[in-house]
């Protein structure tokens, strides 16, 4: 083969690989909760049945994590922080690549990152209060 052939391939596979690796998560997450329902519903059918109390419903059936996925001042703090210093170091390295008008865009992460860190302060000004109790 050519090396301006393989040349072609390279881009075109990388970009199908990317899109199919993405698709096969997608559909095998799918199936997974998929799973997990089917499996309740199949025991709580069981249940019903043999004329036993029904088993509670899981909390977090299909939501993946250990428990419920609530928004704590901790977090919000740690993505602000991470937003914030990917837009800066987005802008200074595009500012020296590049020029001050395509560098500019760096600062969205950073924007959204400051925006993390102000709902973190009132995350936690609630928790102090009383008010908001993360599970």
């Amino acid at each position: 083969m050519e090396p301006q052939v393989i040349g072609v391939f390279i881009p075109i596979i990388a970009i199908v690989m990317g899109i199919g690796i993405g698709m096969l998560a997608i559909w095998s997450e799918h199936k997974r909760k998929a799973q997990l329902l089917e499996q309740n519903h199949r025991e709580r059918m069981h249940a019903l049945e043999k004329g036993i109390e029904l088993p509670p419903i899981p909390a977090n059936l299909v939501s993946g994590g250990n428990g419920p996925s609530t928004a704590t001042a901790a977090k919000s703090l740690r993505s602000g922080i991470m937003l914030t210093l990917i837009g800066v170091i987005l802008y200074v390295a595009i500012d020296k690549a590049g020029g001050s008008d395509g560098a500019l865009f760096g600062l969205i992460p950073a924007a959204i990152g400051v925006a993390n860190f102000v709902y973190a302060a009132i995350l936690h000004q609630k928790e102090k209060r009383g008010e908001f109790k993360p599970e």
